[in-house]
């Protein structure tokens, strides 16, 4: 169970990675999308100059400011990838698939005194609400932020936990990429890892990391932070 902790605790979440395992099909509905209508590939080498690491964001950067006509570009790529990830849904009822505990978790941190729950991804809200339902996700009551909101991930995690009626500073930010951790470093709130790059997450100076979506778990790790 949940252990109560000094003041109200927003605990946010990221999505892909993090509740939901299904990145190899996201990144690759993704790729195929932007390939699509871009005629360009996101390669490896151009992943690593990527500054920020939202849909919004990845697309932008990928361009650049002059490629004409960049607002309709991005929403077609939105478009795409959307009628791609539905495709996958059909062909693969469970292509979407939550962690195990991750439901749990959240419906247990919706009911405690103790803390708040929201979710920011940097997905768009379109894509990352059709994944997190299709896995069987209850979005009610759930402050979300996402890359449809922000360009930048820690300007997400902002607006959730505004969203959510709570200082940013109350927060902490539970997801799976360095990117993540990044984005908490520029907000100065705790970083909780999970997903399956905790060792890439440790090095990059993650303190604290989860290996299971728990009740259990997550209370050892907020006990600590107090």
């Amino acid at each position: 169970m949940l252990a109560p902790v000094k003041q109200r605790t927003l605990i946010i979440f990221d999505v892909d990675g993090t509740l939901l395992d299904a990145d190899s099909i996201d990144h690759g509905c993704f790729d195929r999308a932007f390939n699509e209508v871009t005629g360009m590939n996101l390669t490896a080498s151009l992943w690593l100059q990527f500054k920020e690491v939202t849909a919004q964001a990845i697309v932008h950067q990928a361009l650049g400011d002059d490629w004409p006509d960049l607002a309709s570009t991005t929403v077609r790529v939105k478009d795409s990838f959307f009628e791609k990830l539905r495709s996958s849904h059909v062909e693969n009822p469970t292509a979407f698939r939550a962690f195990d505990g991750a439901i749990g978790l959240l419906s247990a941190l919706k009911a405690s005194p103790d803390f708040s729950v929201a979710i920011a991804t940097g997905c768009w809200r379109e894509t990352a609400t059709f994944k997190l339902q299709s896995a069987g996700f209850d979005l009610t009551d759930i402050p979300f932020a996402c890359a449809s909101d922000c360009y930048g991930r820690a300007e997400i995690i902002s607006l959730a936990a505004q969203r959510a009626g709570l200082p940013v500073e109350q927060a902490v930010y539970v997801g799976d990429g360095t990117w993540d951790l990044r984005a908490t470093q520029q907000l100065g709130i705790p970083f909780i890892g999970v997903g399956c790059r905790l060792d890439t997450l440790r090095k990059a100076g993650a303190k604290y990391t989860l290996d299971s979506l728990n009740t259990d778990s997550l209370s050892q790790v907020l006990q600590q932070l107090d």
